[in-house]
């Protein structure tokens, strides 16, 4: 704990002297868009990634941009702390002011308006009359229509429907980034994968790498010893993961770390700067020639009656209440014509005891898809308690 604690202060020391440096000499007027475009973001109490990807970027499932580049500061991204100070680089970029244009000799020059100072009026122009604009009611609002119910078979939506993310997906369609896609994880499904060993950070000899002293960061190197009887060249990626648990019936949790793009090989040595990263990436995980990413059409999912239905088979990280943001894994996949940006509800049993009927417990969207199984993304969540067996029903296809 104190090891970190002076990390994040070492880092919060940089990032302060670089602002220092670059602002110039002391009373002097810094330019609107550096002040707006926001590079460092000094967390509040209540702040997530996932609320801060949504204030700037406009969605909040592109919190993965924020989080590298500041795996120094954060190291788990489902917990920021009040006085972190996030690195937002130049991912924000703010309209600058339209340049006045230049009359053309057809057309007569454009009248400057004059400056209004805050707190004043603008000037009445006293050239043309005063009409005063007629009184008009507003109109009603129209009744409702009489087929008018819920999108699903769940009355919960006749009490005005499940809650929306402003500005998110709910309303306006987005594809599966490549981030997505390499960062969700995966079930092996029992099959046997070329994984290399990775040794770890390139710059610590192997007599003191250890998974908890040394964790290479983005465009670090690192070293990686290929499967028996494979083959490396530079310019090879790899995706560098951590096997987790065994599934029964699905094989292991693959979790991913990052991205590696290989820069060095000799006979049986490997290095490979880190290009990508969405943990930690340490000696002892494994590494995986990457899976090409084709990004999804651009057209919208659209939505579907009598989808196909399946269960949870885990939660790739064990967590009391999985929220936003985590991954879930599902018994549909390519045999079942599952493709990424497929979006599934999560069916919460009803209670034949009280009555209670079956109700949409989250919404999630797929991002990666294996033979058997496929890798979805909680983007929505309206009950806690999601779980290994609940059902899932497809209620948004991609167009084929």
């Amino acid at each position: 704990m104190r090891r970190t604690t002076i990390s994040r202060s070492r880092v919060a020391w940089v990032l302060g002297l670089g602002l220092a440096l670059s602002a110039g000499p002391v009373g002097a007027q810094e330019p609107l868009q550096t002040v707006q475009s926001g590079r460092v973001h000094v967390v509040q109490q209540g702040e997530t990634l996932w609320g801060l990807a949504q204030l700037y970027l406009g969605d909040p499932l592109m919190w993965p941009e924020i989080y590298r580049l500041n795996t120094l500061v954060v190291e788990d991204p489902h917990w920021i702390f009040p006085g972190e100070q996030l690195a937002l680089g130049e991912m924000m970029p703010v309209a600058a002011e339209p340049a006045p244009m230049e009359p053309t000799p057809d057309q007569p020059p454009v009248q400057q308006q004059p400056q209004q100072m805050p707190g004043q009026l603008p000037p009445m122009d006293t050239t043309q009359p005063q009409v005063e604009a007629p009184m008009v009611e507003a109109a009603a609002p129209p009744p409702p229509p009489a087929d008018a119910g819920s999108p699903t078979v769940f009355g919960r939506a006749a009490r005005g429907g499940p809650p929306t993310v402003v500005g998110g997906r709910s309303a306006l369609h987005r594809t599966v980034r490549w981030g997505e896609f390499y960062s969700a994880g995966f079930l092996t499904e029992g099959e046997a994968l070329p994984w290399a060993q990775v040794l770890g950070d390139a710059r610590q000899s192997a007599a003191v790498r250890s998974a908890s002293t040394s964790s290479a960061t983005i465009y670090e190197e690192i070293e990686v010893t290929p499967p028996s009887g494979a083959m490396y060249q530079v310019g090879d990626s790899l995706l560098v993961a951590h096997l987790g648990r065994e599934v029964v019936g699905w094989g292991r949790v693959v979790v991913p770390g990052g991205v590696v793009r290989v820069t060095h090989v000799t006979e049986g040595h490997v290095l490979a700067v880190v290009v990508a990263q969405f943990g930690r990436v340490v000696d002892g995980q494994v590494a995986l020639p990457l899976e090409r990413f084709t990004p999804p059409p651009a057209a919208a999912a659209v939505p579907v009656t009598d989808g196909a239905t399946g269960t949870v088979v885990e939660i790739r990280d064990f967590h009391y209440v999985p929220n936003q943001l985590d991954v879930v894994f599902i018994d549909l996949g390519r045999e079942s014509g599952v493709v990424p940006g497929d979006v599934f509800e999560l069916i919460r049993e009803g209670d034949p005891a009280t009555g209670a009927p079956p109700e949409r417990g989250a919404v999630l969207e797929v991002v990666h898809v294996r033979q058997r199984s496929a890798s979805a993304l909680i983007t929505q969540i309206y009950r806690p308690g999601v779980r290994a067996g609940q059902p899932v029903r497809l209620i948004r296809k991609m167009p084929a």
